[in-house]
């Protein structure tokens, strides 16, 4: 979850959930959810919501469900992503994970999100009497180019717009104050 920074994530987050709640992955919010392989099949079998997928990380795998809709990412972006992902992983299968190597890949996640929302301050405006943020989600996703389609779907989460009502006039860019602290 720490990935997602300076986004944080506003729903369930479970790292394994016991099999005898396993109907917990029926609740109608946004969660993440870690469940052992033996108790996948269970989960594939119940009538989950259609925008729930399953993921098989150690297998490299995602069960789609029938109604859900792809992310829209631009593809060169994602290609060299998933790039840097590979390279990445070749480097922590040749020796033990370190933690130069955890700092390594938060540090790709980083650039990753910078890309995309680092812009985000240019759009973002303050009530002279309350001091409350808000954002032109419209200008803000035009902005984006390429990734303009991602920013609007990012946009309208709960996640991002708990981002923007958190800002304060001195917190305006994070990815500023981050760069200038090095």
């Amino acid at each position: 979850m720490q990935l997602l920074y300076p986004l944080h994530w506003q729903g369930i987050y479970i790292p394994v959930l016991p099999q005898e709640i396993l109907d917990a992955t029926c609740s109608p919010v946004p969660f993440v959810i870690g469940i052992l392989k033996q108790h996948a099949k269970e989960l594939e079998e119940e009538a989950l919501d259609d925008e729930c997928n399953l993921v098989y990380i150690a297998e490299k795998r995602i069960v789609k469900r029938p109604n859900f809709t792809d992310i829209p990412f631009n593809k060169k972006f994602r290609k060299k992503f998933l790039q840097d992902l590979k390279l990445y992983k070749g480097k922590v299968v040749k020796s033990e994970q370190t933690s130069d190597q955890t700092v390594e890949i938060g540090d790709m996640f980083y650039q990753f999100m910078t890309t995309i929302i680092g812009h985000y301050a240019d759009h973002v405006t303050f009530d002279k009497t309350t001091g409350e943020s808000d954002i032109d989600l419209t200008s803000f996703s035009d902005a984006a180019g390429v990734h303009s389609e991602f920013v609007w779907q990012l946009s309208k989460t709960q996640m991002f717009s708990s981002f923007v009502q958190g800002l304060t006039p001195e917190s305006r860019n994070v990815f500023d104050q981050i760069s200038d602290d090095g």
